[in-house]
């Protein structure tokens, strides 16, 4: 196998090939060297027997020599006894020959066994033929003998130096195994070490340049590139790697264009639209100011650029009232402030100041504020206008209200009994007047109360007074409506209130204005229901009636000026709440309420202690 085809190969094969080699490497030198112990305990054994039964015939057949030459040397002895004693030492010698001569012999050893048999077949018959004569052992049958011994001397040292170059051969055949283990060991080190180099870090390096890459793709660096050195898995990764940066690459050049092109569209709009635009960083640093906010402000763009508004706004008091929210971190969210006034060469100049934060979310979804936008819209005109109204609402409600006082005094004349009596029909069309005259009373003094919350001219008059006492006062300002309706009031004060300080003539208004309500859309019998509750520095009052309910819809705008639900049959001027609103509120309380269409409506405010 080629290297190149070796690196193209997958990351799988590339482990089944390692192990498999690890494997067979193990397998090879457990075979290999089983086979070698086996094969030299076998020869070890086969030579040892082969030996030891050398050893043992050639001892056998030199005592067998000594027991036939032994008889000869006895004089004593009768021939007969001698010839019995010699032929049975010479069959024990040809037995012991036999088996020598039966077991696997060398060329050498073979000669000498053969040489053997024949000098001791003559040495036989020569002694057996000396007992026929005289019996008497000569110096030819000694040389022999000797003779004898000495070839049973040379096959027994030719065992010895077999058994010598046979114990040789099995050290060499150690040594060769030895040899051979350590060739593959060596080899078998070898591939670990390649193995412990090569396959972290062919795992680890791709994987740590795609994290790199992905880190630098993450920093819009799209130009970052992997580079594709083999045909694996690691390999298509990073073609895919570069496939996608690629793509983003492209994908980011149009983007950047079309950025570019919003960028100038942007700036446009701002720079040509009619109203005042400041935009800071999150370091509030100025960033831009377009042309209406720079005559508004009375500097240049220029001059302000990546200026601190902090150090901008101690030169320019229309800066500082500009940016003191944001000085002051009083921004959290959104924030639109109406009819700020701003003193332009003597010349009072009204607008409404929104405050936009602008959020940037970064690639880990975290959403952070990178800035902010002033826009100021131009209400002047509109404040002017409004002031007008406001002002001729005023004057012509104190011009009524003197009429109104007219008419009632002259129903009181009229209804005095020393006047004159008056018939039941009379005394309906007094009750009639009666009742206009105080609706249009009414009337007139919200639209007086509106037009001094509207001027700022709104005076508290704080005194101490009990929750129950406020209480009983609205409660006898709808005493008539009451009784007219069959209601029953259920009043409940929840924990110690003791004594409030609050604007008794307003707030008694405000819980007043609840109570009439609740009274209009009650039906005849049904309960009202007056709740005060301590909690938290707070005390706060509520009225519930189960009335017809406010959908959902209307409950956004019952506070505001003017405005009443839409199917909302009764007269009114649509100002009672909201004038609540701006009572309560004026005195640092919260004022909101709760319903459910079909199941009534309770309204709530409250102050603090």
């Amino acid at each position: 196998m080629k290297p190149q085809h070796f690196f193209n190969l997958n990351i799988k094969t590339k482990i089944i090939f390692a192990l498999l080699i690890l494997f067979a490497t193990i397998t090879f030198l457990g075979l290999l060297g089983s086979h070698y112990l086996d094969r030299t305990a076998n020869d070890s054994v086969a030579m040892m027997q082969d030996n030891y039964r050398s050893i043992q015939n050639t001892r056998e057949m030199s005592l067998a020599l000594q027991e036939m030459v032994q008889p000869l040397q006895l004089l004593d002895m009768v021939k007969g006894e001698k010839r019995k004693k010699i032929k049975s030492a010479s069959s024990k010698f040809e037995r012991h020959l036999n088996l020598q001569s039966n077991k696997y012999l060398g060329e050498e050893e073979t000669r000498l066994t053969e040489e053997l048999r024949g000098d001791f077949t003559d040495f036989r018959d020569r002694i057996l033929d000396s007992l026929s004569t005289d019996g008497a052992f000569s110096y030819g049958l000694y040389f022999q003998g000797q003779h004898l011994n000495a070839l049973l001397k040379d096959v027994y040292e030719l065992n010895e130096a077999s058994f010598t170059a046979k114990t040789n051969q099995a050290n060499e055949i150690a040594d060769r195994i030895t040899m051979y283990s350590i060739i593959i060991g060596f080899f078998f080190i070898g591939f670990m070490i390649f193995s412990l180099f090569y396959f972290p870090t062919y795992i680890a390096d791709p994987i740590r340049k795609l994290t790199e890459g992905i880190k630098q793709i993450a920093q819009k660096n799209y130009r970052e590139r992997l580079p594709v050195k083999s045909g694996d898995e690691f390999g298509e990764m990073a073609h895919s790697f570069n496939l996608m940066a690629k793509k983003l690459e492209e994908y980011d050049n149009i983007n950047i264009n079309q950025i570019l092109s919003e960028k100038q569209r942007i700036e446009t709009i701002i720079s040509q639209t009619n109203e005042a635009i400041v935009g800071l960083d999150n370091q509030k640093c100025v960033l831009f100011v377009n042309p209406i906010a720079e005559k508004l402000l009375g500097i240049s763009e220029e001059e302000v650029l990546q200026k601190p508004a902090s150090e901008l706004a101690l030169k320019s008091d229309i800066f500082a009232n500009l940016v003191k929210e944001i000085l002051n971190d009083e921004i959290k969210e959104d924030q639109t402030i109406n009819a700020v006034s701003i003193d332009k060469n003597g010349e009072q100049l009204y607008f409404n100041k929104e405050i936009l934060i602008v959020q940037n979310t970064d690639i880990e979804n975290i959403t952070q504020g990178s800035g902010y936008i002033f826009i100021l819209k131009n209400i002047t005109e509109l404040k002017t206008q409004d002031l007008a109204k406001t002002n001729f609402m005023a004057t012509l409600s104190h011009e009524l209200k003197t009429p109104i006082a007219a008419i009632g005094m002259s129903l009181k004349l009229i209804e005095d009994e020393r006047i004159g009596h008056l018939n039941e029909e009379q005394k309906d069309l007094t009750d009639t007047i009666r009742h206009n005259a105080n609706r249009l009373l009414k009337m007139v003094n919200e639209v007086l109360d509106i037009s001094k919350i509207e001027t700022g001219n709104v005076q508290l008059n704080y005194e101490e007074i009990s929750a129950a006492k406020v209480i009983d006062r609205a409660l006898s300002n709808v005493k008539t409506f009451i009784d007219e309706k069959d209601i029953q009031i259920k009043k409940s004060i929840k924990g110690e209130t003791g004594n409030l300080k609050l604007d008794v003539l307003k707030t008694t208004g405000v819980l007043t204005n609840f109570l009439t309500n609740a009274l209009r859309y009650s039906e005849n019998g049904k309960p009202i229901e007056i709740n005060v509750v301590r909690n938290n520095g707070t005390v706060k009052f509520s009225v519930k009636d189960y009335g017809p309910g406010i959908s959902q819809e209307d409950q956004g705008k019952v506070f505001k000026k003017y405005q009443r639900a839409k199917d909302d049959k009764t007269k009114g001027t649509g100002l009672g709440l909201a004038i609540s609103k701006e009572f309560i509120e004026a005195q640092g309380g919260k004022i909101w309420m709760e319903s459910e269409v079909g199941k009534g409506s309770q309204f709530w405010f409250s102050l603090p202690v």
